[in-house]
């Protein structure tokens, strides 16, 4: 496989990127969103490429890996986004569950937005390819840490992150807010830059 990963995505793979966000991270979404075809239309016009590295083989794409800064991320969406998507009302619960997912910055982390690869591409190296330009882009940068959060239920993305020397560093329980948030734990992991 050869498979070329560039920062961004292009535009014409906008609505593919949206898929396969939904794809690997709509159940975790889906009280926030919907599973209908205004969650795909809300992401893919909420998609920022400059805080994405993407994957891709012969012009299919193949992956895209997400990245946050105090200047954005992958998703950065607001009300107006929201509203334009699920109307006026509706934007505002939405958005209250979403802020359940937010993850506060700390100066000299890079966030991770998360990793998605299409399902046929799936154990061929793609996401380490990607995690790769992800860690590139930290010790360019000079941020001194990578971190990134991981749920209980995709113990492949954890141990693709332990193999890169990814450790704990922190847990979140849903508690009985889990059937909402769709996974029972999340693990905040962390790998100093060097």
């Amino acid at each position: 496989m050869s498979v070329t990963v560039a920062p961004g995505f292009k535009e014409e793979h906008r609505a593919e990127v949206a898929r396969l966000f939904l794809e690997a991270f709509g159940p975790k979404l889906a009280p926030a969103l919907g599973t209908d075809p205004r969650a795909a239309a809300f992401i893919a016009r909420c998609l920022r490429p400059g805080f994405a590295f993407s994957a891709s083989e012969g012009g299919r794409l193949l992956g895209v890996a997400g990245i946050k800064t105090a200047r954005g991320g992958l998703i950065t969406a607001s009300y107006a986004d929201l509203r334009a998507s699920y109307g006026p009302l509706s934007a505002l619960w939405r958005g209250a569950i979403l802020d359940l997912f937010e993850r506060k910055l700390e100066p000299g982390v890079l966030q991770m937005d998360g990793i998605f690869v299409c399902e046929t591409a799936r154990g061929q190296g793609v996401g380490s390819k990607l995690l790769d330009a992800v860690l590139w882009t930290a010790r360019m940068n000079r941020y001194a840490e990578v971190r990134l959060d991981v749920i209980d239920s995709n113990a492949r993305a954890r141990a693709l992150y332990e193999r890169y020397g990814f450790e704990e560093i922190g847990r979140m329980r849903a508690g009985l807010l889990a059937p909402l948030m769709g996974f029972r734990e999340a693990t905040t992991m962390a790998m100093p830059v060097q």
